[in-house]
């Protein structure tokens, strides 16, 4: 990476043991980030924090159930401490998804929908913002999906949850403009992940994946890639938007 646009920026990463989140967290560490990666799962954790660390970069791993608001305090707090510096760039990346039709939907499936991909934004935004605020302002990523614009059969809990992370996106926006915090969000399209994969058999994978108008799903590199961007200062100016990065799917190119 010959632009290393964060300079030494301290930034949080949730989600960051594999897929998404992981891609993220290199990238924010290949522009010269100090990572802080948090994923729910130790066991995914320690590797993935391993590797980036023997490939030079200056990552730490924080086990951490975003949907618990008080952990969330405690290992944003944490985050300060380790890297003796306030936290300036979030990036909400952490989901929970199981995709029932209407009529299978339970508690169980809204509740954990709900705790981990929409009140946690709620609970690391709060725990973050002081931070940002104490060092003049920050920036605040949150990964929603083109299912919030777009949904599609059988993605009801799932779409909902990511159309609120929307809304609180643009809430959040209006009221931190005067503390100089920038929060943003990006829409991925289908992401050719192993999580996202699981979701659909393969004669349906096959039949999105060719119905792509670029021909192919998109790979989470190109994902982090507009966090990057919305993290750094060359997106000083860009307040309260909605990146979609899909392929051209939802825009219906042929």
């Amino acid at each position: 990476m010959s632009v290393r646009r964060l300079g030494g920026t301290v930034c949080v990463v949730t989600g960051a043991a594999r897929g998404i989140g992981l891609a993220i967290a290199e990238r924010l560490a290949a522009e010269g980030g100090r990572v802080a990666m948090w994923d729910v799962s130790p066991r995914r954790l320690a590797p993935a924090v391993a590797d980036l660390r023997d490939r030079g970069h200056e990552v730490r791993g924080y086990a951490c159930d975003v949907a618990m608001r008080a952990a969330v305090a405690e290992a944003m707090a944490q985050v300060e401490q380790d890297f003796a510096a306030p936290v300036g760039v979030l990036v909400n990346n952490a989901v929970w998804a199981k995709f029932q039709p209407l009529a299978e939907i339970d508690d169980e499936v809204v509740d954990r929908t709900i705790a981990v991909g929409l009140k946690a934004l709620m609970w690391t935004m709060q725990a973050a913002v002081p931070q940002m605020a104490r060092r003049g302002g920050g920036s605040i990523v949150n990964i929603s999906s083109s299912g919030a614009l777009h949904p599609q059969a059988p993605s009801i809990v799932y779409g909902a949850m990511k159309g609120a992370a929307l809304a609180l996106t643009r809430a959040a926006a209006v009221e931190l403009s005067a503390q100089c915090i920038r929060v943003n969000a990006v829409l991925p399209g289908m992401v050719g992940t192993a999580a996202s994969k699981a979701q659909f058999d393969e004669t349906t994978l096959a039949a999105r994946e060719a119905a792509m108008p670029l021909g192919r799903f998109g790979r989470p590199e190109e994902i982090a890639a507009t966090v990057a961007f919305l993290a750094s200062d060359d997106a000083a100016y860009v307040q309260g938007a909605e990146f979609m990065v899909d392929g051209g799917w939802t825009v219906g190119v042929r």
